[in-house]
């Protein structure tokens, strides 16, 4: 089936090559709704979800006064039980290894040839200091690793990939709620955590969370988001692409 697209005004679609930045400098560009991605600082404002183009829309979370609910509490405790090392990012043999096992689980299509589509051997320093969290269980297995960017008054969670066989443990949650209490350890005030589409997708997790707001493209203003539950957004979607209700807490 030929894929259809839906026509989008004022395209935003900017690139520049990775580069050293000041930490005041790399929060204003996540203000701006730019990310990390391999050897680039990119920004965009659209995207394709099942074969049609969509918005994105990026996501931060407040971290004054933000709270984790009762079930991300719990599960915060489960993940803190393994064998948790925070250190500078280093790309090994045993990450390249784990990530090749995610992404053959994970991307059914355009499936990133390396973890160099995502980090690279700079990220520990560019564009700023950046942070890994590698998770290993009591054999000393590795299940999960994620990364984070740090700003003056910023943390910017930059990738996450864990073993699939591990699905079970919830650790791309995990890893993220270990990220915001690690930005809240060090007294930043947002946290970044990527971004949605303007209809339901795989990334709709990343809306439930207190205190969350989101980028309006055209005021260039974060706008307070409300927390949307959890749910199997696919089960919701009909063969023609439709949204079967529920869905009004998504729209931007």
């Amino acid at each position: 089936m030929q894929a259809q697209y839906n026509y989008i005004e004022d395209i935003i679609d900017e690139s520049m090559e990775m580069q050293p930045l000041e930490p005041a400098v790399f929060d204003r560009y996540m203000a701006e709704g730019w990310r990390l991605l391999g050897h680039s600082i990119v920004r965009h404002n659209f995207s394709v979800c099942r074969g049609k183009m969509c918005r994105t829309v990026p996501l931060r979370i407040r971290l004054d006064g933000f709270e984790f609910s009762k079930s991300q509490r719990r599960l915060l405790r489960r993940v803190r039980e393994l064998d948790v090392c925070y250190a500078p990012i280093a790309l090994t043999p045993d990450k390249t290894q784990l990530f090749s096992q995610h992404a053959l689980a994970r991307f059914e299509e355009r499936r990133p040839e390396s973890i160099a589509s995502f980090l690279n051997h700079n990220s520990h320093r560019d564009p700023v200091p950046g942070m890994e969290f590698m998770l290993r269980n009591g054999g000393g297995v590795p299940l999960a690793c994620s990364f984070i960017h740090i700003g003056a008054e910023v943390v910017s969670g930059t990738y996450c990939f864990y073993n699939p066989e591990a699905g079970r443990l919830s650790l791309g949650a995990g890893t993220m709620l270990l990220e915001i209490a690690k930005s809240q350890e060090l007294g930043k005030k947002y946290y970044y955590h990527g971004y949605v589409y303007d209809v339901p997708s795989q990334f709709d997790y990343k809306l439930n969370f207190n205190n969350l707001e989101a980028l309006n493209w055209e005021t260039g203003e974060w706008q307070p988001r409300e927390r949307t539950p959890l749910r199997r957004w696919a089960d919701l979607v009909t063969n023609e692409g439709r949204v079967e209700g529920g869905f009004e807490g998504l729209k931007a």
